[in-house]
Formats: C-alpha cells, structure tokens, sequence
C-alpha cells in the first residue's frame, strides 16, 4: 500500500475543533486503526488549522459511504462490492461511528470511510475536483462530503480493510475522464472497418477537439493524420469519424463546468512568467495570486484563506511553493502539445532518422514552429525544476513584496466592518447588512463565530446576575461594548469594570473578548501603570487593528500611568513596533477595559485623565445555586452566536444614537467616588490646613508638611515643583517676602489642636 499522510487531534467527537497537529505515515490496517480512533483529517492545513482556505497539501482522497442513496439492501454498498467496482484501485476502508446504526430516519447500514493513496496534491481547487469527480460517478459517494477542509469524526471500534491495488484513484479517474468523453462514438465508429484505423482516428480526434475545439486547425491536424492510414480510409469514412466526433464534442461543451479550450489556455498561460528572472518569476506571483497574497512591512507576509487575512511566512512561501508546482504542470503539458506537433508535421521523424542539424535543415515553416515550441517547453520545464529550489522561493518573495505591498493603513481600514467566520457586517445597520467575504477588505480579524439566536436566553439571564437587574445599567453596558465592536474610537475612555471577587466582572469581559475573537487582545495590566522598566512598544503594537483590549486584575496600591492611558484612550496616532519589526504609528480603533479588584490610584486631578475613566461597578455576589462551574465557557457554548448578536445590537444602537453615550446613575456616582478618593490635595487640605484668606503659610514649611503625611498614607510623594503647580491651580498664591516665600489663604494645623 502506497504510503498516505493523515494527522490526527488530540480529542474525538469534537464538531468544533479545528487544530490537528499530528502527522501520521498509514500503510497498514493497523496504522489506520490507530488514526481512526481519534478526529482526523487526510491533509496537512496551515498551522495545522483545517478549512479548505488553509489547505497545503494531500496524499489522500477520503470518501464518505453513508448508503444514503437507496433502501434497497441490495444496492447498499460493502467494502466488498466496492473493491469490485473499483477493480485493481488500492484503498483503505474503516467503518464509521454510525456504522449499522440508525441515522436520522434511516434504519442501521453499512457506513464507512474510504481512503484513496493518490499522487501529492497542493490545490485545494484540484483535490476537491477529483472528490466531486468521485461523487458523480458513483451515487453512494456522499456529495456533501467533498470539499478539501473536511475532517472525520474518531471513534472507539473501527474495523478496517486493506485492498492492494496496482492503481491509484487520481490515475483511474484520469482514465476514466478521457474514455467516457469520447468512449459512446468510439466504440460505434470502430465497427466501420476492422483493424485500428477507425479506433485511431476516433481517439486522436478527441484529443484535437478538447484542446483546439471545432477550428480549422483542429481539422488540418486531423486531415494529416487520415492521410497516413496505410491502404488510406475512404474519404466518407473520414469525414464520419470527423462529424462524429464533433457532434459528441458539442456535446461535451454543454456540460456544465465546461471550459473552452481559448480559456484553459489562458488560464494555464497565466503562470508563466514574462521573462525567466527573479522579477519575472515575481510578476507571475503578484499576477496568479492577487487575493491571496500580500505584504507589509509592520507584518510581514499576509495570506488569505477563511475570509480573513493572517500574518504567516510559511503561508506565503507554501504559495509560491504552489505557483512553481503549478509552472511545473504547464511547463510538462506544453512539452507534451508540443511532441504532439512534433510527430502530426513529420519533425518527429525527421529528428528520430537523423542528425539535429540535418533535421533541422529539412525542416518545412511548420516542422520548424513546432520544432521551437518543443525547445521552448524543454527550457520552461528546466526553468520551473530550477525554480522549485529554496533559493528560487526566496528570491521570488523578496522581489514580490513591492508589488504586493500594503501599507498598515490599509489594514483594517473600514471601522464599521465586522468579519465573521460566515461573512461581513455593517455594524451601522445591524444583523440584516450580512455580505459574502472580501479579499481587497484587507481585514486581519475575525470573530470566533457567527451571530445566532440559540441562548439568547442564558445571556439575558447571565446579564440580570452580573448587573442585579439594573435594565438602565445593562443598556449602558450594551452600548460600551458595542462601542468596542466598531474599529473607530468615538468615545475616548478606559473603561474601569470594578468590584470584589465572585461579582462576575471577569466572566462578562473574557466572555465578551472570545466572542470577538481575534478583534479582541490583552494588555499586561502594568502597561498601564507607573514602575514598569520594560519596552511597552511591542505590547502597544499588538493593539493594531483590535476593537477590545482587556487588561485584568492591577495589584492593590499601584499608581495609573495617566500619560499611557491618555495614549491608549485617545485618537491620536500610537507609535509601536513588533519585535525585529520596522516601527509604525497607527490610529487607535480599540476601547481599553481594565477589570479589577483594586482602582489604581490616580496622581493627577487633570481634567484630561478624569474625563477619560468610567467606573462600572460590578456589585452582585454570585455563589451558591447561581455559581456555574466554568461559566464563561457554558455562555460561549451555549449562547455564543447571540452574544454575539447582543453586541452587534449594542454597535447599531450607539450609532443610530450618533455616539452620546449617557451614563447612568450607578455609573456617575462610581465615577465620581474614585476621583474623590484620588483627590489629594484636597484630602491634605482637609487632614493638615486651616483654611481662611488671612492666612499664610512658610512654602517649605508647608511641603514638608504635605511630604510627611503623603508618606505616612501613601508611600509616594510628589516633587516640589508638583506640589506647587497643584497649589497655584486650586487658587492659593505665591509672594515672595524678605522672610522668605509664603503661601496665602491657608495655614498648617497646630498638631495640639483636636
């Protein structure tokens, strides 16, 4: 048994996972048992992340057997009957989890998979194609089950059979492609006259017409080729078999899927490059895959598969792996048309009697046209070989980039736009916007999945506990979080969700981020705050083009780094770079979420960092009967698709509203409590100061005063120059007398005083 490729996840029975990352060599039954008790798949995906998008290569041909297709027990198909159907093909057999068990409403049958050994395929295209091919032949084949992302469900009891074959499925299907078009006129025109003269004729005018059609050129060739028929078939016998043939081939040119031969020609031309060079060979790539291929220099390559544009240099260098493959194809079937030119204008006889040279010289205008096109294909197929080199792949990429450049701008360019694994949204108009995926969009996020009504609710629910029934409260909440959907900053905020433990916080936030998938990020909590030694700018530069960025849990005491969070709250361009990356501004399109149990304390009473903090309290205690293990999870695998919903409601909602988000009352009042609480100075006024304009106080005397009690109750002192700027801006002045600089309308306690 020819050697095939499969990989295998680490679970069974598992509908939504996507990650396969086990390769596994199967020859024999026992190699395939061991893969079939586990979710598997026959080809090796990007990543090892199965959709069709992601497909690299296969080595397999998996075929699902249902017996689906009739309630004759008859009729239904067994390994056995297959193996006959399909005499001298190898293949694999192991029976499914449904395997003589009732299905829906059909009663228990032979259910099973096949597995086909084929040569190495690297197009998703062209491997699905020979599925499909598999599927309408052959009626108990399922036709749902034929696309290249399609994975196998693992179970505990599959019984395998091994069928040694001198023949692969893809050689059998090629076969079986070239008899069916022409085998119905064939076969009545070999019954004209014995010998092989009719069958000849009948065959070499079917390859004339599929790769030339119905032309003068086409019939020319064919005229030639009577004319060598030894004694010479009557001029009416010819001119059957030539009616004949083109009437079958009208025939095959109303099927669907039919491609005239001027398009295929174009379409295989399309590959070969202008020039053999590394800039040619580029072109060929930027040409060939324009929506599937781009790069910039923040990112580095972009592929994409999945309706979603994802950074990957393997991805990148496996498509120009392809383009070489796909050179390779053209180069070996111009080669092939050109032997065939070779031996219809006789050059072919002439090269194989004598010398080049002398052939050459006796060569007529069409020996010698088709004597160059064979030298042309040989220099193509050594030109593609040459090209399959990992220097070839190298150099073509670098070259390719300025043609396929995308600056970081263009990137997640539409805020409104919300990618799904389904399709795209307007987030202005709501669930009704849906439209298919975009390549020339350029978005490089994607929500983890679709918007739906299941759970909706659970949500509801969820939302009563977490907000204590506070309707006012959720419909705020709603429009927040609709806010983080859109990639456009209208309201510049840190969202501040605070409360003791077990309030739910956490839950809503990462319930809300894995719905949203790769839109939403993190950010170390102490990015936001003061003593951080490190370089914030690659955590910054992973804020690029996200809509969420969560930050959890500051430890209690620390102080918010108002200058970060005035960068991060804003519209104004960030300044970032990925590590070994070219650095790069970008416009925020995120709203910043810090959940906490602790508020950070806030060292500045500027109204531009105030204006900026929303406080959500979080307030409800969530244990006994209403403490869910893992409850984040059960909302997202219960009610997923109408969270997602919820938040694309919230989106349409903030919108139609022109953006005037209107705090409630719980929401003010939390607010303006943390600003109190950070208000220092007017909390040393209160513990040290007399108030009364007649009174002055000695400067020094005073900072050292405001130095000892910040001490005493915070750890941290502001400098002088601080403390000074804070004094003027509250309204006290600042003389200098010839005893030194005094403060005027306030005076320090006497410490004996109650």
């Amino acid at each position: 048994m020819k050697a095939m490729t499969m990989f295998t996840a680490l679970v069974a029975g598992q509908q939504n996972n996507a990650h396969y990352p086990n390769p596994h060599t199967v020859i024999t039954a026992a190699d395939l048992e061991a893969v079939t008790r586990l979710d598997h798949v026959v080809a090796e995906y990007v990543g090892g992340r199965r959709s069709a998008g992601s497909f690299v290569t296969s080595n397999c041909l998996v075929m699902d057997v249902d017996n689906s297709h009739t309630e004759e027990q008859s009729d239904w198909v067994t390994p056995a009957s297959l193996e006959e159907r399909l005499a001298g093909v190898a293949l694999m057999t192991a029976t499914s989890r449904n395997h003589q068990r009732a299905k829906g409403a059909q009663s228990a049958r032979p259910r099973f998979h096949v597995y086909f050994p084929i040569a190495p395929v690297a197009d998703a295209e062209a491997y699905a194609g020979m599925k499909k091919q598999l599927a309408a032949r052959f009626e108990f084949f399922d036709p749902n089950a034929i696309d290249a992302g399609r994975f196998i469900y693992g179970h505990n009891d599959p019984s395998i059979t091994v069928v040694e074959g001198e023949r692969t499925i893809d050689a059998w299907l090629a076969d079986a492609v070239d008899e069916d078009v022409f085998a119905q006129w064939d076969d009545a025109t070999q019954a004209i006259e014995e010998g092989s003269r009719n069958a000849t004729l009948s065959r070499f005018a079917g390859r004339l017409l599929i790769r030339l059609g119905t032309t003068d050129e086409a019939r020319d060739l064919f005229d030639r080729k009577a004319a060598r028929c030894n004694p010479p078939l009557p001029e009416a016998e010819v001119e059957s078999i030539w009616r004949s043939a083109t009437r079958f081939a009208k025939t095959v040119e109303n099927q669907p899927g039919y491609v005239p031969p001027a398009d295929f020609e174009a379409s295989l031309d399309s590959v070969r490059p202008a020039d053999y060079s590394d800039v040619g060979q580029a072109h060929a790539l930027a040409k060939a895959y324009p929506d599937l291929l781009r790069y910039s220099e923040a990112t580095d390559w972009l592929v994409y598969y999945d309706g979603v544009w994802y950074e990957s240099a393997p991805a990148a260098q496996a498509i120009a792996q392809e383009l070489t493959e796909r050179q390779l194809a053209e180069a070996h079937a111009l080669l092939e048309d050109a032997k065939d030119q070779l031996a219809a204008t006789g050059a072919a006889m002439l090269l194989a009697s004598m010398s080049k040279a002398k052939a050459q010289a006796m060569f007529n205008a069409a020996q010698q046209e088709a004597f160059a096109a064979f030298e042309d294909a040989k220099t193509y197929v050594a030109y593609a070989l040459k090209r399959r080199e990992s220097r070839g792949i190298t150099n073509c990429l670098k070259e390719a980039r300025p043609m396929l450049l995308t600056t970081p701008e263009q990137l997640d360019a539409d805020p409104y736009l919300l990618n799904t694994p389904s399709g795209t949204y307007d987030l202005r108009h709501g669930a009704a916007s849906r439209r298919d995926h975009a390549p020339a969009d350029l978005v490089t996020k994607q929500t983890s999945l679709d918007p739906g009504t299941d759970g909706a609710h659970l949500w509801q629910e969820a939302l009563g506990v977490f907000f204590q029934g506070d309707a006012e409260l959720i419909a705020y909440v709603q429009r927040i979080v609709g806010l983080a959907a859109i990639g456009q900053v209208f309201v510049e905020a840190l969202v501040i969700a605070y409360g003791d433990g077990r309030n739910g916080k956490s839950t809503f936030w990462n319930t809300i981020a894995r719905v949203l998938g790769t839109y939403a990020g993190n950010m170390s909590a102490d990015v936001l705050t003061i003593g951080g030694m490190r370089n914030v700018k690659p955590e910054l530069a992973e804020a690029k083009g996200k809509r969420l960025i969560i930050s959890a849990e500051s430890e209690e005491g620390v102080r918010m780094s108002t200058s970060v969070v005035k960068q991060l709250a804003s519209t104004d361009q960030i300044y970032a770079e990925k590590k070994y990356k070219a650095p790069f501004a970008f416009i925020p399109s995120h709203t910043l979420i810090l959940y906490t149990n602790h508020l950070p304390r806030v060292g500045t009473m500027d109204a531009g960092i105030w204006r900026r903090l929303i406080v959500i309290p979080f307030e409800a205690k969530i244990e006994g009967a209403s403490d869910i293990k893992n409850y984040a999870d059960y909302l997202y695998t219960q009610a997923g698709g109408a969270i997602l919903a919820w938040i694309m409601e919230g989106a349409r909602l903030i919108h139609a509203e022109d953006y005037h988000l209107k705090a409630p009352a719980r929401v003010v009042e939390a607010s303006a409590a943390y600003r109190e609480e950070n208000n220092w100075f007017a909390q040393f006024l209160d513990a040290k100061c007399d108030l009364d304009p007649g009174l002055s106080e000695r400067a020094g005397d005073l900072y050292q005063a405001y130095r000892a009690w910040a001490m005493s109750t915070s750890g941290w002192a502001r400098p002088m120059v601080d403390f000074n700027a804070t004094v003027e801006h509250h309204g006290f002045t600042r003389k200098r007398t010839m005893h030194g600089m005094f403060v005027h309308g306030l005076a320090l306690k006497n410490e004996f005083d109650n």
